[in-house]
């Protein structure tokens, strides 16, 4: 019956980027293309992922009981080409960083302080109000490539001005291994607690925590680390964390929460009733609903800010990265994390002032509704 459940979770999740694409096109080569209009993004990189044998990959599936830390440039072609919420790659043959995006060969660090000191370098480069790091947790059925490419083309099309920084754990980007992944965002919790004490010691301004599908859940396990270890202050500059499309159990995560209090505050779930991933996820988890398909009220209850995304559009197919693959929800993530505004699921009359609804709408046209109560906060956008 297992077997079969995984069978049909290979057959309707969807691949939405590209396993083992190529990495290490060349410091040279990207640099040329930038000449020509090419944008270069340094992402710094976490991983608890082992070295590939395989050249064209770096890090693999397979896991590692130690955190490498390295970082990583990548391209994005020119303005015109590059279409907000795509991942231009070539169908066959090499990559032209005139017409996709190029990773070059990453650059690996052999001590936590050369890493420290290379972001805090990163974050002098950047003006005062761009002193701010934004850390990305991918999920399920993700390769290292797939991973840096997604933050890359997050990082672009949100125009994110900070300090990019990829926690990647040993997904195998395989449909087929959804328990493998389970256990291996597990096993790498640690290490996510690890990376949190070594980007506190930085001088970044703020933090914010962008997790999406099973990321969630390695996410929300090191949060509850950290505040059980009694080291809750360490999240001061904490900002917000925005979980989008939670591929977590419901209610498992019910349970996290207690361990939160006041810091639940911060926390913003991106939600969609149309997901096909999580659906099959639901299936194969004994027809338990996942956070990121679950009604937005009973979240809201938990004293969660909540976003329905269920009436966005996704070019996509399976609805499960509406918060990178939809160019309007793109860009008013990276709005709301450059301007700084948090919603407060504790002072309704803040949400119907508070200027994320002008962000919104100054984004797109796109309808919204922000219901504030007692507990949470509701925010649906599209036309319901």
């Amino acid at each position: 019956m297992l077997v079969k459940r995984i069978l049909t979770l290979s057959v309707l999740v969807v691949l939405t980027a590209c396993t083992n694409f190529i990495v290490g096109e060349g410091q040279g080569l990207l640099d040329d293309a930038v000449k020509n209009g090419a944008t270069k993004h340094r992402i710094y990189v976490a991983t608890t992922r082992a070295f590939s044998e395989d050249p064209q990959e770096f890090f693999s599936g397979e896991r590692s009981p130690d955190l490498s830390l390295a970082y990583v440039d990548v391209s994005v072609p020119p303005k015109g080409v590059h279409k907000p919420g795509k991942i231009e790659l070539p169908a066959s043959g090499k990559t032209n960083p005139l017409k996709h995006f190029a990773i070059d060969k990453p650059l690996v660090f052999n001590s936590d302080s050369i890493f420290r000191q290379n972001i805090n370098n990163a974050l002098l480069s950047k003006t005062s109000d761009h002193q701010d790091i934004l850390v990305f947790v991918h999920g399920y059925n993700v390769s290292f490539s797939d991973a840096v490419l997604r933050i890359t083309q997050f990082v672009h099309d949100s125009e994110f001005k900070g300090v990019p920084v990829l926690f990647s754990w040993a997904s195998r980007g395989k449909t087929v291994d959804y328990l493998y992944d389970i256990n291996s965002a597990l096993q790498s919790r640690d290490n996510l607690v690890k990376l949190g004490g070594i980007l506190e010691q930085t001088n970044a301004r703020g933090f914010d925590v962008l997790a999406h599908s099973m990321g969630n859940l390695v996410t929300i396990e090191a949060f509850r680390q950290i505040v059980k270890q009694g080291n809750g202050s360490a999240n001061t500059r904490l900002r917000r964390l925005i979980m989008a499309s939670p591929d977590i159990d419901v209610d498992l995560f019910e349970a996290q929460l207690a361990d939160f209090n006041d810091i639940k505050r911060l926390f913003y779930v991106l939600v969609s009733d149309d997901d096909k991933a999580l659906a099959a996820s639901t299936r194969i988890a004994g027809g338990i609903s996942r956070v990121g398909t679950t009604d937005p009220n009973r979240l809201a209850e938990l004293g969660l800010n909540v976003v329905d995304l269920s009436a966005i559009d996704d070019p996509g197919t399976i609805n499960h990265s509406k918060f990178a693959d939809s160019p309007e929800i793109v860009q008013l993530i990276g709005r709301s994390i450059q301007e700084g505004n948090t919603l407060s699921a504790r002072n309704p009359q803040s949400l119907a002032t508070n200027t994320t609804t002008d962000i919104i709408r100054g984004v797109a046209e796109i309808p919204v509704q922000i219901i504030g109560g007692a507990s949470g906060a509701i925010i649906t956008l599209g036309q319901q």
